[in-house]
């Protein structure tokens, strides 16, 4: 199984689920949740609450007890789930008011344990106070090629929104590609390119044979409108890539991207995990 899974929920609403996080911080020990707590925002809680609860739901859906499940970390600092009867490769990412994990099992996954190379990444699209579009592009330009450059201030200009979604569309995959490769910040962006307009990728200048780049897009209702976000799930399956180097572009939602409110992925997690 490959997939992607989000937890999506509006900043006001985590004072309204107050009472309902607190039950399900229960579900944790003592030491647990005082690593939970440690941050100084709320939101920044919450969202941890659902990076750990997404992964567990997981192993439950597989029949294991909460009790069996044992989570490692690699030298370089990527989790990865351990002694399980048969292997997942997951990632966890965060912004904002979502929470998600990509995921792959069984034949979808590639032999590479233990962390195997899945990862998932994803942003936001706004343009930060005091910033014009192109001020705010040129703050990456050490870790931005010239092709994307190139798309992100081309002449004639875009549009403002077209331009966020394009910049944040980029810096996701190369997020996504660094947990992949359990690197993280240790990677050098400007080795991965991405060109937008032809969604195509190349890695040090070459075709990346058996990776697949899947892009997909978050809607969330909030007071003042509705907030939009971009992804991108990647994995190493050479078995499966049919196209190395092309980025798929995903339905909102579907099978493979499953969005869930908080408010019922919590109850979910209540009622799983209520009698382990």
């Amino acid at each position: 199984m490959w997939q992607v899974r989000a937890v999506v929920f509006a900043p006001n609403e985590v004072e309204e689920l107050k009472e309902i996080t607190e039950e399900a911080m229960g579900l944790f020990d003592s030491a647990q949740q005082a690593r939970l707590l440690r941050y100084y925002r709320k939101e920044d809680t919450f969202r941890s609450l659902m990076g750990r609860l997404l992964p567990q739901l997981l192993l439950k859906e597989q029949g294991i007890a909460r009790a069996a499940m044992k989570f490692g970390v690699t030298r370089a600092g990527k989790p990865y789930m351990a002694r399980l009867p048969e292997a997942i490769g997951y990632s966890i990412t965060h912004d904002n008011g979502v929470v998600g994990m990509a995921f792959a099992s069984g034949p979808d996954l590639n032999p590479d344990p233990p962390d195997y190379k899945v990862g998932v990444d994803v942003m936001k699209l706004h343009l930060p106070k005091r910033h014009n579009f192109r001020g705010f592009v040129e703050v990456f330009t050490e870790q931005l090629t010239a092709e994307e450059l190139a798309v992100l201030l081309p002449s004639p200009g875009i549009s403002e929104e077209e331009g966020l979604s394009r910049f944040y569309s980029i810096w996701a995959l190369k997020e996504a590609y660094s947990k992949a490769i359990g690197i993280g910040l240790g990677l050098e962006f400007k080795r991965i390119s991405y060109d937008v307009v032809n969604r195509t990728v190349r890695i040090d200048g070459v075709v990346p044979a058996g990776w697949e780049f899947t892009r997909f897009e978050l809607t969330i209702d909030v007071p003042t409108g509705t907030e939009s976000y971009v992804g991108f799930a990647v994995r190493y399956a050479p078995d499966l890539v049919q196209r190395p180097g092309r980025v798929l572009h995903a339905e909102q939602p579907s099978e493979w991207l499953q969005i869930t409110h908080a408010r019922d992925f919590l109850r979910q997690a209540l009622d799983e995990f209520k009698v382990d």
